[in-house]
């Protein structure tokens, strides 16, 4: 066991599911929290767990960048040399999902929030990755707006292609369900999916929820989240970006987040002129 594990005191259950358990712990040295993320040898989907957490680590102790979770540690812990679980020390968010945080966010700040949710996505680009999960509960608000992007189990190197289809059904691109090689456009898709939630209050068509939603794709009709005020009112090329966004072909979505971060800066510089 390593001596920072040692040092780990409870503080709260924050979550279980798949095998998976997720708890605060504080350091009894320097009184700093973690979020522990666990994985029991006993649980039916060990190993591909193990490789889910490994992953994360991986990637996320490269991290950097304030928007980007920092994973801190990853080890297995054993007794009498089995592995009794594995595990993974993650930098802890206070936060609530951002579909939450927006439900009572003036438009604006919610704009602003995606701008630097594209501005951490453009720096995991940069460095040869992709997440591969976007969605609002994967991305924490804090009271003040700033959003940390979090789990980065599914994320990948690009143009990987992975051997089983990996995803949220409100949110996964035609790629990841056809198992292509993935790129930075299917992290465009999976910000504009949770653009179209956010903003809409409704799921945008993806290839696995079909049944369940329209087949109109990107509708126009109501091009506000329920949830503001009718003052808020969408600007046109607010619109036109979560529509281009969503594009089902990712050769008709922007390119990379650069050009999502720009298109996001003339829909705020539009936005605060009306306000």
């Amino acid at each position: 066991m390593s001596k920072r594990l040692e040092s780990l005191m409870f503080v709260r259950e924050l979550g279980t599911g798949a095998g998976t358990r997720v708890t605060l712990m504080r350091d009894a040295k320097d009184g700093k929290h973690y979020c522990k993320k666990s994985v029991s040898a006993s649980a039916e989907n060990w190993q591909s767990q193990v490789r889910q957490l490994k992953n994360e680590f991986d990637i996320g102790v490269l991290n950097s960048h304030p928007v980007l979770r920092k994973t801190v540690e990853y080890g297995i812990v054993k007794r009498k040399l089995r592995a009794i679980e594995a595990y993974n020390l993650l930098e802890f968010v206070e936060g609530v999902p951002l579909d939450k945080f927006a439900e009572g966010a003036p438009l604006l700040l919610v704009i602003k929030v995606f701008w630097h949710v594209a501005d951490g996505l453009h720096d995991l680009h940069r460095r040869g990755f992709i997440h591969a999960d976007l969605k609002p509960q994967n991305i924490l608000c804090a009271k003040s707006g700033r959003p940390t992007i979090i789990d980065f189990g599914q994320a990948c190197p690009m143009l990987t292609r992975k051997e089983r289809i990996q995803g949220t059904k409100d949110f996964i691109a035609k790629e990841q369900v056809e198992r292509l090689a993935l790129d930075q456009r299917t992290d465009v898709f999976g910000l504009g999916a949770t653009m179209h939630r956010v903003f809409l209050g409704r799921s945008v068509e993806t290839e696995l929820n079909s049944s369940a939603t329209s087949k109109a794709g990107v509708s126009l009709d109501r091009w506000r989240n329920p949830n503001l005020d009718s003052s808020q009112q969408l600007d046109p090329t607010l619109i036109k970006l979560i529509e281009d966004c969503c594009q089902p072909e990712r050769g008709n979505r922007p390119d990379n987040m650069q050009l999502v971060k720009d298109r996001l800066e003339v829909s705020f510089d539009r936005l605060a002129k009306t306000a």
